[in-house]
């Protein structure tokens, strides 16, 4: 499915989406950047919460997203 992005950056959302998910006129969506793409939940995002807690947890333990990096991919290097 393909939708513009209108003058004010409005978009359209089918109206079976819209439908099954209850959302109506005034509804509440959580906007979310994840890579290269947007993440639209009808509610606050999971997400958005568990990355500033995983966030908060690495600063307070000095994990860089280098050191993050790094270690993924010792990992994926031992699992192939």
């Amino acid at each position: 499915m393909l939708t513009r992005v209108r003058e004010k950056g409005q978009i359209t959302i089918p109206s079976y989406i819209r439908q099954s998910l209850h959302l109506s006129k005034d509804s509440i969506l959580s906007v979310t950047k994840v890579g290269d793409g947007i993440l639209l939940t009808p509610k606050p995002s999971v997400f958005e919460a568990t990355s500033a807690g995983f966030i908060k947890a690495a600063e307070e333990k000095g994990i860089s997203l280098k050191d993050l990096l790094k270690d993924l991919r010792k990992v994926r290097h031992q699992s192939s």
